[in-house]
């Protein structure tokens, strides 16, 4: 295979046993890159001569074994990177270059990973999209709000790529460009550093093109941070194995359809059906499980949670650059005003309630599938899709992964969503994994 179509995996193997070196491989993805990138628009910061240095550097002291050897990472322009410019996809923000990274670019860099890219984001990563557009299709949206991390990841500008969540953020866009997205559960990821948007909320994630090198990834950017009290819940993350181990026995699926089945296209509804009869074939124990009534308020609940929030945290901001800020944007923050104290913490109150509901539903099975978006990719570029078949799951804080699970009528890529229990996330991915090798659904690169 060409350098730049190996996964994270493939390419730790061929660094350490020396057929191929990381300069040839940045070499490789630069001229990838210059081929495609003014099509797709995945970057909002990218400077070969810096990453042709970065992959110079690596070529001395950082040992091979280091599991992030030579690897190049696409990171989403809400998160800080020391030196190179983060614009938080907002004008107000277009001449920031922060003086300290975020923690996780930190430990992405000290476990070998190099900075490859900023890729774009919406605007503070809500709903105001950016120029990214879908490498399979360029008339259409590639989701977002973290467009240009799955964009770059399906048209093999990096093998993996951070994002982050606060409604369907990586779930969706990973679904709209046919490849692996994985939100951790709730403070799984340090956000020290990222752009805040929802404290409540917001996840960091990854994307790859298969579920063992996100797992790969998502496992080397994991651990406990003071800065960030999330990352300490439950006394932090059961540590994930990596490479990721294997089920030892086919597992068992809750269909979850959620009262929001019908916003779904008929085609969508098909590949799910048709995927969960094939697992079903190959051996997992399937049941459908409806949720019960009070979920049906849960979309309004995680909505009123992010304005909320958002409106108290960008305080500040707005003061001094309102007329800077989009129209989606000014009418969230003028919502969230409006909610009391006393009704977010009954919000609050509810999400727990549901919280409760959805691990005692993990008693029976490894996993929830569901879909991760309506459908395919939304022709346009004037929005990003919607997060309804995400949000649920980002609610919880469970952790979520999709993975591509066939083609639309218009030949672009539609997935399947895997949840798991809350911090329990290897065995969430261990179930993903099984799903991918049975439907053995492979969208190669776009472009």
């Amino acid at each position: 295979m060409e350098p730049h179509a190996l996964g994270l995996k493939a390419l730790h193997a061929a660094f350490r046993e020396g057929r191929l070196t990381v300069q040839g491989y940045v070499e490789a993805l630069n001229k990838r890159v210059a081929a495609l990138e003014p099509r797709i628009q995945a970057f909002e910061w990218f400077e070969p001569a810096r990453a042709a240095a970065e992959a110079e550097e690596r070529s001395g002291g950082i040992l091979k074994e280091l599991p992030l050897y030579g690897i190049a990472v696409g990171v989403k322009d809400i998160i800080g990177t020391r030196g190179i410019p983060t614009r938080m996809g907002s004008r107000v923000f277009a001449g920031h270059v922060p003086a300290r990274s975020a923690g996780l670019v930190r430990r992405l860099e000290a476990l070998g990973g190099i900075v490859y890219a900023k890729t774009v984001t919406s605007e503070f990563a809500f709903r105001h999209p950016g120029k990214t557009r879908n490498p399979w299709n360029p008339s259409h949206t590639p989701g977002g709000s973290s467009s240009g991390s799955a964009a770059a990841v399906a048209a093999g500008f990096v093998p993996v790529a951070i994002g982050t969540q606060t409604l369907g953020s990586i779930i969706r866009p990973a679904a709209f460009c046919g490849v692996v997205g994985y939100k951790p559960s709730f403070g799984a990821i340090s956000r020290d550093g990222v752009f805040p948007f929802s404290g409540t909320l917001d996840h960091v994630g990854v994307f790859a093109r298969s579920v063992e090198d996100a797992a790969w990834f998502g496992a080397c950017l994991m651990g406990i941070d003071p800065r960030d009290e999330a990352t300490g819940i439950r006394a932090g993350m059961r540590t994930l194995s990596v490479p990721l181990g294997r089920l030892a026995s086919p597992p068992r699926l809750a269909v979850v359809k959620t009262p929001k089945w019908s916003l779904a296209t008929q085609a969508q509804q098909a590949n799910f059906t048709e995927a969960v009869a094939t697992l079903k074939d190959a051996g997992a124990q399937v049941r459908e499980v409806p949720l019960p009534p009070a979920f049906n308020e849960a979309w309004n609940v995680v909505q009123a949670i992010m304005d909320y929030d958002a409106s108290r945290g960008f305080a500040s901001l707005e003061s001094r650059h309102r007329l800077q800020f989009s129209a989606p944007l000014l009418q969230l923050l003028d919502r969230g005003k409006r909610i009391t104290t006393e009704q977010h913490v009954k919000h609050l109150a509810r999400r727990d309630d549901y919280r409760r509901w959805l691990d005692t539903l993990f008693d029976g099975c490894e996993a929830i599938v569901t879909i991760p978006a309506p459908g395919e990719a939304p022709e346009g570029l004037g929005s990003t899709g919607d997060p309804t078949f995400c949000s649920l799951w980002t609610l919880s804080g469970l952790p979520a992964i999709t993975l591509p699970s066939g083609r639309g009528p218009k030949g672009l890529p539609l997935g399947l969503q895997v949840v798991g229990r809350y911090r329990e996330d290897e065995r969430a991915l261990q179930a993903a994994a099984w799903c991918e090798g049975v439907l053995g659904v492979t969208m190669g690169l776009a472009g």
